[in-house]
């Protein structure tokens, strides 16, 4: 890329001559409809908000089960079905795959 003209340099300003156009806020006229802006939001939004709202107190971790399973896994009583376990990994895989 060539960029031609006087050269200056970085940070200094450059004058521009020709007319200005004098318009102060002032002199400009605003309309009352300008003035005021209007949100609509619709009703699945409002939905989702109120959704993110009762999730937000939901922890992300079940404790109680967490504290359950640790418990059996201590006593050596846990015992998950594997083809549940395995059922259950093939179908979050391929809802992951449909979402992304």
């Amino acid at each position: 890329m060539r960029i031609s003209g006087k050269s200056g340099s970085v940070g200094s300003t450059q004058s521009v001559t020709g007319p200005k156009a004098s318009v102060s806020p002032a002199s400009a006229p605003i309309s009352p409809s300008s003035a005021t802006d209007a949100v609509q939001v619709s009703s699945a939004a409002r939905l989702v908000a109120v959704a993110q709202e009762a999730l937000s107190g939901v922890p992300d971790i079940r404790t109680d089960k967490v504290e359950a399973i640790k418990s059996q896994l201590d006593a050596d009583a846990y015992n998950p079905d594997g083809e549940a376990v395995a059922e259950g990994l093939i179908k979050e895989h391929l809802a992951q795959g449909r979402h992304s």
